[in-house]
C-alpha cells in the first residue's frame, strides 16, 4: 500500500532549511530514485512558521529503506539545527 512520509518543521529561519530540503531532494531523488520512491515537495508556510517536506512511497519497505539511509539523516540532522520544533506523520495514501 502507498504510503507518504510528512515532516513538518517548526522555524523562523525557514531560507536555511528550504536549501537544505531542496539540494537533498535535487540531489537524493530528482537525479537518481530510489526503489520505490513516488514523488516529493517542499512548502513553505511563512504565515504559520512551518517548512513541510512530503515524500510519497509504493510501500512501507521503501520508505523506511531510504528513512534509514545516511544521507537522509545527514539532511534532517541539518535541518534541526534551523527548526525549532519537527512533526513526522507517516500515513497510507492508497
Amino acid at each position: 500500500m502507498p504510503v507518504a512520509l510528512e515532516i513538518t518543521f517548526t522555524t523562523r529561519q525557514a531560507d536555511h532549511i528550504m536549501t537544505q530540503l531542496r539540494a537533498y531532494k535535487e540531489r537524493e531523488f530528482d537525479r537518481n530514485p530510489p526503489r520505490g520512491f513516488l514523488g516529493a515537495t517542499i512548502e513553505d508556510h511563512p504565515d504559520k512558521g512551518t517548512v513541510v517536506f512530503r515524500s510519497e512511497w509504493e510501500d512501507d519497505d521503501a520508505l523506511e529503506f531510504t528513512r534509514d539511509s545516511a544521507p537522509f539523516e545527514a539532511c534532517l540532522d541539518l535541518c534541526d539545527i534551523h527548526a525549532d520544533g519537527r512533526d513526522d506523520r507517516k500515513m497510507d495514501i492508497g
